[in-house]
């Protein structure tokens, strides 16, 4: 074969590399959204997600698409308001008072927003959406000695649920919760939201057992290689809130390990706080097509070096 003709082999492979680029980069162009029967479902290709507002409380089901053998389950039962009793800053389960009775959140009225869609070209790169619901809460619980604390009555509490999902960040789902109308017992006490995160088989609904390898590194708590991360600030009509966590087995009925976040007192403000749920996928080398033009640039410049010094000898 004369140096032409591998010459001309060389330069058909670079355009090869450089079809084939663009091909690759869109592989992870991909964000699927529906809604159905009150359950809102997403998808990259890095995650899936199924978020529930109506027939059960606010529910996030999750899962990695590459390896759909567990999912993930985190719901968000309950609110109340506690003291400080230990005087540490962090809501202790088995030592913190609460006050009045718990909000345990409703299991219907919860109102779909539809989907905002970001797009480029035509494709999805962003969905968002909300859950919307206000509920009068009565924190008298029954049987209580109002003796020693202020009168309590009845109030209404505005909560909305809203749910981000970016390719920029598309194996994780963001979710801002905006609680307003909380009404205080006490200046000096904290409100408490109250999770609890397990685990099932893939494709079951709800979680049926602890999930596996449950613990917290800073501010993420990680269980496999699904994550709940929360972030030490909350918003309060633009005053930071702090933020602390802790966890436990609590006292649900259903299997899991709960979680506590507690905000200091944020008065008659509206909170607005913003965890994030993900799946930590492993890793790999993913390349741009400007990234796999240039390396397969070089390739062939090599290439046709090593022929053309090769003919020469």
């Amino acid at each position: 074969m004369n140096i032409y003709k591998k010459v001309s082999l060389a330069l058909f492979a670079l355009i090869l590399v450089g079809v084939g680029a663009p091909l690759v980069s869109a592989q992870g162009m991909g964000l699927d959204y529906q809604f159905s029967s009150g359950i809102a479902s997403l998808e990259t290709d890095s995650i899936s997600i199924k978020v529930t507002g109506n027939n059960q409380v606010p529910h996030f089901h999750w899962w990695d698409p590459n390896n759909p053998t567990v999912d993930y389950h985190v719901m968000f039962v309950k609110m109340y308001e506690a003291n400080d009793t230990d005087d540490n800053g962090v809501y202790d389960h088995n030592t913190d008072m609460i006050v009045g009775a718990p909000f345990a959140l409703p299991t219907t009225g919860w109102d779909f927003s539809g989907f905002e869609v970001e797009e480029v070209d035509g494709n999805a790169t962003a969905v968002h959406f909300n859950f919307t619901t206000t509920e009068t809460f009565d924190p008298r619980p029954s049987g209580m000695d109002f003796g020693q604390i202020p009168t309590l009555s009845p109030f209404d509490v505005y909560i909305q649920i809203r749910v981000h999902l970016d390719l920029t960040n598309p194996s994780e789902m963001k979710f801002d919760l905006i609680v307003d109308g909380w009404q205080w017992t006490y200046d000096t006490s904290f409100m408490v939201l109250h999770f609890v995160v397990n685990e099932s088989n893939h494709g079951q609904e709800m979680g049926t057992r602890d999930v596996a390898g449950f613990h917290k590194t800073g501010t993420k708590f990680q269980f496999s290689n699904g994550y709940f991360e929360y972030n030490e600030t909350a918003l309060a009509a633009q005053n930071q809130v702090q933020v602390t966590a802790s966890y436990g087995a609590g006292d649900e009925a259903q299997a899991g390990q709960s979680i506590y976040l507690a905000f200091e007192n944020f008065g008659n403000e509206t909170l607005v706080y913003d965890p994030v749920l993900g799946i930590e996928s492993a890793t790999s080398m993913t390349l741009d097509s400007m990234t796999l033009t240039i390396v397969g640039g070089l390739a062939a410049v090599v290439l046709i070096g090593a022929i053309v010094v090769k003919v020469r000898k």
